[in-house]
């Protein structure tokens, strides 16, 4: 059973009032049944939290998420756009004897239940300093692989906390003690292990846009194209893989491909594809594109990848590339500045600062962070 070690932990075995921060990645695959659930079952459940998506992971992104009712437990919106609640309140957590903290990220800083998640405990450690912590320590389902570079606090938003790296490599209980060490909170906090995943029957989808295990391979660079105007493949089965424009020419997709195989076919490449997004970017039009194979993910680095496609395409395409305004809702800055979250890498896609100079960067950046987070 996996929750077996929280369910046997003697604290949390005193503990009547749950409540609980989750979405359907917090599942029991040997048990067969949901921990929120579980706890139902136990009458021990008072609140659940919700994050950006919901609890089954149903809504799109930046899709305001609402206050429910779920089996008659209240659920409390951390992502209610409408009510203009964007965070924890006291009275989310007023009258619990624990909070557990049971939700899987995709491994990169703009995922936005990192962003919950740490919202969540500088609140807790503020305002409910003595209130019992439970986190469970999910290992990362896109590895331990390191990618990008270090978020300046410029760019700081609801898609990333500076100081954090674009794809880092940590575990949630590793994420956790990077963030207390930052905020130097004194909370009481348990973490608890919860075994890694045996197969890819038993990946759950942790947002709509991330279907399968596969798609974390890519999702690191591959979100950038959010960044853009063009469609990133929401609204397709296979979101991120798939990328294109209604205007971009099949000759010049032909001819990005075949210089990106020529240099990258050892781990990955790419195929000209057209698709329709149902949804999203270029809803119900016909886009010429590409999918983006990988064949080896151990060394294929995503965010380099994208970067290279990005600077390709932009020096062929005639109309606006970047998506112009403000992004998202506590900040004035552009996509391309909360994505990419950083300023070479923006200049390298235009095509200002050289090959040579970007890749020096990332190597430098990734091994800092590997060597800040070692005792993590």
């Amino acid at each position: 059973m996996e929750y077996q070690d929280l369910l046997s932990n003697p604290i949390f075995q005193k503990s009547r009032k749950v409540v609980l921060f989750c979405n359907q990645t917090a599942y029991d695959h040997q048990a067969k049944q949901y921990l929120f659930d579980l706890l139902l079952e136990q009458h021990r459940l008072i609140r659940l939290l919700l994050p950006e998506h919901g609890l089954f992971s149903e809504l799109q992104d930046q899709d305001s998420v609402e206050n429910a009712s779920y089996k008659g437990v209240t659920c409390s919106s951390l992502y209610n756009k409408k009510a203009g609640v964007t965070g924890p309140q006291k009275y989310m957590v007023e009258g619990a004897d624990a909070l557990v903290i049971d939700i899987q990220d995709a491994g990169v800083r703009f995922f936005t239940y990192t962003t919950h998640m740490f919202e969540l405990l500088q609140f807790v450690g503020a305002n409910f300093p003595d209130l019992q912590v439970f986190i469970l320590d999910r290992p990362n389902p896109a590895g331990k692989k390191v990618e990008g570079t270090i978020l300046p606090e410029k760019y700081n938003s609801f898609l990333g906390y500076p100081g954090m790296i674009h794809r880092h490599g940590m575990s949630i209980g590793e994420l956790c003690r990077w963030r207390l060490s930052k905020e130097q909170l004194n909370m009481n906090i348990s973490f608890i292990p919860v075994p890694a995943l045996h197969s890819n029957h038993q990946y759950i989808s942790p947002s709509p846009n991330l279907p399968v295990r596969e798609s974390l391979a890519v999702y690191s660079g591959q979100c950038f194209w959010e960044a853009t105007t063009f469609s990133e493949g929401r609204g397709t089965t296979r979101p991120f893989s798939l990328f294109g424009h209604p205007e971009l020419r099949l000759e010049t997709a032909e001819l990005i491909a075949g210089a990106y195989n020529k240099n990258f076919g050892e781990n990955s490449y790419l195929r000209p594809s057209k698709f329709i997004p149902v949804f999203h970017k270029h809803a119900h039009q016909i886009c010429t594109g590409w999918q983006l194979h990988v064949e080896d993910p151990a060394n294929f680095h995503s965010i380099w990848s994208t970067l290279w496609i990005m600077r390709e395409v932009a020096k062929h395409w005639k109309g606006e590339f970047w998506r112009e305004g403000s992004y998202e809702f506590d900040s004035t800055c552009t996509a391309a500045q909360l994505l990419l979250g950083d300023d070479d890498l923006i200049d390298f896609v235009n095509a200002r600062i050289s090959e040579k100079d970007v890749m020096a960067k990332l190597t430098n950046e990734e091994n800092s962070w590997i060597e800040m987070n070692a005792d993590n």
